[in-house]
């Protein structure tokens, strides 16, 4: 009898095995700065261990029951969303993080069903000035320099 292990089983082996690519690249970081990103990958890396378990658990269980294979059918949802990402990653790139990231907020969620869409608006409008704010206004970040129109969008 052959064993087939649950999806969260390869989705987790899969972000370890992302979490190792970005650990190597963060350590090559110089000084200070290496800090936030292995911080975050440790974190994801301990987070795909608890979706491991959780699909060796569901293995277990399921065992003769129900085959839950991984396929790109059954995936479909999960494969449009990384498109989404990919297409936000372009427009963060080209155009600027202050037009990309609203567009891209109201976006997924109104495809994710969230809310209605006057409270995503409203979470939409207050996530993007709260992060203008923040990393523009007190931290002084020049995020104004990416994209073709984030000069709009310079702090004076």
């Amino acid at each position: 009898m052959s064993k087939k292990f649950h999806r969260d089983v390869w989705v987790g082996l899969f972000l370890l095995l992302f979490c190792a690519a970005i650990l190597f690249n963060a350590m090559h970081i110089p000084g200070q700065a290496s800090y936030l990103p292995l911080a975050l990958t440790i974190l994801m890396a301990v987070c795909a261990v608890f979706i491991i378990l959780k699909g060796l658990r569901l293995t277990k269980e399921q065992m003769g029951e129900y085959s839950y294979p991984l396929t790109v059918k059954n995936s479909r949802y999960a494969f449009l969303f990384m498109f989404f990402i990919f297409i936000y990653y372009l427009g963060f790139r080209y155009i600027t993080y202050w037009i990309a990231t609203p567009v891209f907020m109201i976006f997924t969620q109104n495809y994710l069903k969230l809310k209605s869409l006057r409270t995503n608006l409203l979470i939409t409008v207050l996530y993007t000035l709260l992060a203008y704010v923040v990393f523009v206004v007190i931290l002084h970040l020049p995020i104004y320099k990416i994209g073709i129109l984030g000069r709009f969008f310079r702090y004076l």
